[in-house]
């Protein structure tokens, strides 16, 4: 007897589980008009387990449930866009971070590639948030890991890497700032609407090496003013600053080699008149220390302007006689 219960115990679990498990369109719809009526209430969080379970349901239904199913996935990585941005603006950005990754990895899973972008975006936007709390504090370090994984979300987003790229520089990890930089200027190739960044990007990378090359300066360390000057001049080649820097170290280290090798370039890139006359002055005397008759004088003729132009006609005159 005993063993007769328990059989027809089991033959009764094993029915009710059959009776349960024969799930119709009518489940599947109502599990999605239920997640509907919370989307529309704006209940995105509760809504996003009824659409799990629609979709679920819907793939055990079977093909007359794919309208309802294919609904469900179209609306699940919305909710979990409008679930991050409601924890995002409660400054809850970790939770923010997971929803809005959710949301990119189900949109393109489900082809929705508007939705996969603008997930990405939100999470370069959040990571921006949390970074510029710790940049303004003057936490670099902290500034720079956060910014580090919004730009691994979002490359394009300029604002978020011009960022990391100053934490890098604070934290003086040159070449990663320098990537960073280069990354930037790289997209103006890919779109014009990037201009803008790129200019900037340059503009702030060129900053940054000249103030490591003067800094080396100040320390007559012509080997890497030379470095960071042809770091700017690999991508800007008539920069002015960059090319007179040079000039002046190699003329205060007293290698006029050197000096009569980069100064014609300095002299050409110069936009202001003194400074082009000095770069002449200082590319004459190097030609006047080696002894360059003709070509100290070529130089100093172009010295017209500025300080040094009676210095540069004494030479002149004296190394014509």
């Amino acid at each position: 007897m005993n063993k007769l219960k328990i059989a027809l115990s089991l033959v009764g679990a094993l029915l009710f589980t059959l009776h349960a498990g024969a799930q119709t369109v009518d489940d599947v719809n109502a599990k999605f008009n239920e997640a509907g009526q919370l989307i529309q209430a704006k209940k995105f969080a509760e809504a996003i387990p009824l659409l799990n379970e629609a979709i679920t349901l819907g793939g055990k239904v079977g093909p007359d449930a794919l309208p309802t199913v294919e609904q469900a996935q179209k609306y699940l990585p919305i909710c979990y866009l409008r679930q991050g941005a409601a924890q995002a603006s409660a400054k809850d950005y970790a939770a923010a971070v997971e929803s809005f990754t959710k949301a990119k990895e189900l949109g393109e899973l489900y082809g929705d590639v508007r939705n996969s972008r603008m997930a990405g975006q939100m999470i370069a936007q959040v990571y921006l948030a949390m970074g510029g709390e710790a940049y303004n504090s003057e936490d670099y370090a902290k500034a720079a890991e956060v910014f580090a994984k919004g730009y691994a979300a979002a490359p394009n987003n300029t604002q978020l890497a011009l960022y990391l790229a100053e934490s890098y520089d604070k934290l003086d990890s040159l070449n990663k700032a320098v990537e960073v930089y280069k990354g930037i200027m790289a997209l103006k190739d890919t779109h014009s609407r990037y201009a803008e960044a790129a200019a900037k990007a340059q503009e702030e990378l060129t900053n940054t090496l000249l103030a490591r090359a003067v800094k080396a300066g100040s320390e007559n360390n012509l080997e890497e003013v030379v470095k960071y000057t042809g770091d700017i001049l690999e991508y800007d080649p008539t920069n002015a600053d960059a090319t007179l820097l040079r000039v002046q170290v190699a003329n205060n280290d007293k290698n006029y080699k050197a000096v009569t090798e980069y100064g014609q370039a300095a002299a050409e890139a110069q936009t202001d008149p003194v400074k082009k006359a000095d770069a002449y002055f200082l590319l004459g005397a190097a030609y006047q220390n080696l002894d360059n008759k003709a070509k100290a004088i070529e130089a100093y003729r172009q010295v017209t302007t500025g300080n040094n132009v009676a210095a540069a006609k004494k030479a002149i005159a004296d190394l014509s006689k």
